[in-house]
């Protein structure tokens, strides 16, 4: 697939491999290992949500790599990273800024003591510091020194790009979806009746979904969507020599093929189906317990790692 990788192109911090795709490998200060490998359809709608300033929306099952997605990308760009998992009483307007009302009531309390002013009991939330990071900086965080301030900055510096994820919206209320529409249209909102603009020159909003809820039409138009497609085994075995080099690749392909089966018992159950984490801690205890996949103690793992959604369900009290 050839087109300009104007915007987002992996391969200037990555590793080249079969099918134009591309393996980019970074760890961060707290030495966590952020890996992932782009396949040129990926690395397309990156470069797309990019040229269009529109969200980019990732949809796939659970373990797919949605949320390992969006801080790599952020470490190729070099950008600011912010992230935020959104549940089912997550609001709008919680994503922007909070107000802490039990401190301003303590200040009011405590003996000669004055009451600040309202801005100084704001907390600026991700999409805030995402969209405008100067002026969250004076809400109430004025006084911090930089390097406690919320976000991970990218490794080229680029201090005025930044990418936020915003995990799971599809968890949301209907409305959240459509109340984010207008403040990623205007990149502007309010706070206490106190308008504020973007200020960053650019924000990637990345959301991601598992399809437990349909998310609203007009949302779904704004958005550039990427759908993860399903694995097979070799795309886990590939996974497994990303994550763990050192590994036997006989190993990798025995457990990939067991897991494939899983996943096929849990689609003709209606169950979730067991991914990527389920098939690395099966890889952990193989390494690690000296298993074989023909002994007793495998099967066991494979129950409880791979069908545990199905063992939970049938379980008593199950559903």
């Amino acid at each position: 697939m050839q087109f300009t990788r104007k915007h987002f192109d992996p391969a200037s911090k990555g590793e080249p491999l079969a099918g134009d795709r591309v393996s980019c490998r970074f760890a961060d200060a707290r030495g966590r290992l952020s890996l992932y490998v782009y396949d040129p359809r990926l690395t397309l709608a990156i470069n797309v949500a990019l040229a269009a300033k529109r969200p980019l929306l990732l949809a796939g099952e659970p373990g797919c790599g949605k949320t390992s997605l969006a801080r790599n990308v952020a470490k190729v760009l070099g950008w600011w990273y912010y992230q935020q998992t959104v549940s089912s009483r997550t609001q709008a307007s919680d994503l922007l800024w909070e107000y802490d009302a039990l401190r301003r009531l303590n200040d009011a309390y405590v003996r000669n003591r004055n009451v600040l002013p309202d801005h100084c009991y704001v907390e600026p939330g991700p999409l805030w510091w995402a969209l405008a990071p100067d002026t969250a900086a004076l809400r109430g965080w004025a006084r911090m020194p930089l390097k406690h301030r919320l976000g991970d900055p990218g490794e080229a510096g680029e201090h005025n790009h930044a990418l936020i994820l915003l995990d799971e919206i599809d968890k949301a209320e209907p409305d959240v979806p459509n109340d984010l529409l207008e403040i990623l249209d205007t990149r502007s909102f309010s706070v206490k009746n106190v308008p504020i603009r973007a200020t960053r020159e650019k924000t990637l909003v990345v959301l991601t979904t598992n399809g437990e809820r349909e998310l609203p039409g007009a949302f779904l138009r704004r958005c550039v969507t990427y759908r993860f497609p399903e694995a097979d085994a070799a795309w886990f075995e590939e996974v497994a020599m990303r994550w763990l080099p050192e590994g036997n690749p006989q190993h990798h392909h025995d457990v990939a093929e067991r897991l494939i089966a899983a996943r096929d018992r849990a689609r003709a159950a209606g169950q979730r189906m067991p991914g990527t984490a389920e098939y690395l801690d099966a890889l952990h205890a193989f390494a690690d317990l000296g298993l074989t996949v023909d002994s007793a103690e495998w099967r066991e793992v494979e129950h409880c790692v791979f069908d545990k959604a199905m063992a939970l369900d049938s379980a008593p009290g199950g559903r």
